[in-house]
């Protein structure tokens, strides 16, 4: 097996030096990503024309003269850029504007990927069994879904294209970590602990001064644009004749009861939720839960007790059961050990699994309904729909009949779980695509038996956890800040294990 050139260069030039352990460096590296995805923003309110080719060139030179900036930077679009859409919100033209501007992320995102894959493919493929091996499933996966999003596509084209974004996305991310960390010694503890400061910051003062936030950082506007499509369908006065809460604004729309669980029926616990930097209350969640683990499996335990309360105001239980079962799956580990924990997790995600399907067929959970809607319809036809075909975005709620699939224990088609939709869209393709997820989880699993170190164990349970929450939610395993971020981690411990030598 050959091992890589150090001396080679990655792109276009050398590697150069490692700024990720010195202050200023990270510092530098933080304000760099703020730039990339706050200057296409800003560029897009006099022309698109303009700042979609310019901030691809910037992302290209970024991948090719530091790219472990790029890796960086990518991080920071996914977590800030509805912070700066929002900004710019009230010069946006309408919803279909509004749209286009969000994809910025992706588009940073994309041509980052693209330039390392094709230095991987020019410059790097045969030098390391293993990171081949990763790179092979992974593109496999890769071919998969763009078959299937192209039977999708003629379907229904614009949901498509949004699923396509939302199942890609981790798979990116993990290349691009994976080939950074393989190829350059560097650490992310100085920029997360940055990022970490920052969402502390925007996140109490969001808690404590909403409207002032709302106000400051052009909410009131973003959020007009957000909810323009459901007032218009009439989504709002169809929730209010069907559970008597009258929503008069956007911040009605906030309130949700506590962990949005039929369990809590009747004590009437309405909590508004925290939205985020990102805007959407369970992405921003799993932003936190991120950075909470991170920082708690780093070491950097006042910043994870500052970082706790943000998750519990975001109210999103999947996040908080994750955060919960990582925190177990490491007193398992240190207990047990990496093989007995592993066997010890799973029966618990197995039991948490079974008892959350059971237990939300008997109260008629909505996700769970849309689950067993995917697995009937994979049993009917196993083929797979298409992306873009069902799936929140594929289908119009204001024609569902909820008491009706309540009484039949299912919906019509998947929506409100990862699972059960990739399952509709995909076919047999989406156990192979979860499949190799969970096998990355073990090798990530496997690098700890060999390190010991907590945030090895933490990454590798925390893949696994959220791959079972996709059952109950789409967002966690279609939202960029849940999965794609969780995975980045992966990717990083798997690079570096197999750079120094624990994975053969």
């Amino acid at each position: 097996m050959r091992t890589v050139d150090k001396n080679q260069p990655y792109g276009l030039v050398s590697e150069g030096s490692d700024w990720s352990r010195e202050p200023l460096g990270s510092i530098a590296a933080v304000i760099s990503g703020f730039f990339l995805i706050g200057l296409p923003v800003a560029v897009h309110i006099f022309s698109p024309v303009i700042a979609v080719p310019m901030v691809m060139v910037l992302s290209v030179f970024l991948a090719n003269y530091a790219p472990r900036l790029a890796l960086v930077s990518v991080m920071i679009a996914l977590l800030f850029q509805n912070f700066f859409v929002s900004l710019v919100s009230s010069n946006l033209s309408g919803p279909d504007e509004f749209k286009i501007i969000r994809g910025y992320n992706f588009v940073i995102l994309v041509s980052i990927w693209s330039t390392f894959f094709v230095s991987y493919w020019t410059r790097f493929r045969g030098q390391n069994a293993s990171i081949d091996l990763i790179m092979n499933l992974t593109f496999g996966v890769v071919a998969l879904v763009i078959f299937y999003f192209l039977t999708g596509f003629v379907q229904n084209p614009t949901p498509a294209v949004i699923y396509l974004r939302n199942i890609l996305t981790p798979i990116l991310i993990l290349q691009i970590a994976l080939i950074t960390s393989w190829r350059f010694e560097f650490s992310l503890n100085t920029p997360l602990f940055i990022i970490s400061a920052i969402f502390l910051l925007m996140g109490y003062i969001e808690l404590i001064f909403r409207e002032d936030w709302l106000y400051f950082t052009g909410g009131k506007s973003y959020w007009e644009l957000d909810t323009r499509s459901a007032r218009l369908s009439l989504a709002w006065d169809q929730d209010a004749r069907e559970t008597g809460y009258v929503m008069l604004g956007f911040l009605d729309a906030f309130k949700v009861d506590l962990f949005n669980t039929p369990l809590l029926d009747g004590l009437d616990l309405r909590v508004i939720r925290l939205m985020g930097p990102n805007m959407h209350a369970i992405s921003y969640s799993y932003a936190v839960v991120f950075l909470l683990v991170f920082a708690l499996f780093r070491g950097s335990f006042i910043m994870a007790v500052l970082l706790f309360p943000l998750l519990v105001f975001a109210n999103a239980k999947g996040a908080l059961i994750l955060f919960i079962l990582v925190l177990g799956a490491w007193f398992a580990f240190k207990l047990f050990g990496a093989r007995l924990s592993l066997w010890v997790t799973g029966f618990v995600l197995a039991l948490y699994a079974v008892a959350g399907i059971v237990v939300g067929l008997q109260i008629g959970d909505f996700h769970v309904l849309g689950f067993m809607g995917g697995l009937y319809s994979f049993f009917g036809f196993p083929f797979g729909h298409g992306i873009g075909v069902g799936g929140n975005l594929g289908t119009d709620f204001t024609q569902l009949d909820w008491p009706a699939y309540q009484a039949a224990g299912r919906t019509p088609v998947a929506i409100e779980s990862a699972v059960g939709v990739l399952l509709y869209q995909m076919g047999p393709a989406a156990f192979f695509l979860l499949g190799v997820y969970i096998w990355l989880g073990c090798q990530t699993l496997r690098v700890a038996s060999f390190t010991g170190a907590s945030l090895h164990i933490a990454a590798s349970f925390a893949l696994l956890t959220v791959l079972v929450n996709g059952i109950f939610q789409e967002e966690a395993l279609f939202s960029p800040l849940a999965l794609g971020l969780l995975i980045t981690i992966n990717g990083m411990v798997l690079g570096q294990a197999i750079r120094k030598g624990f994975v053969p």
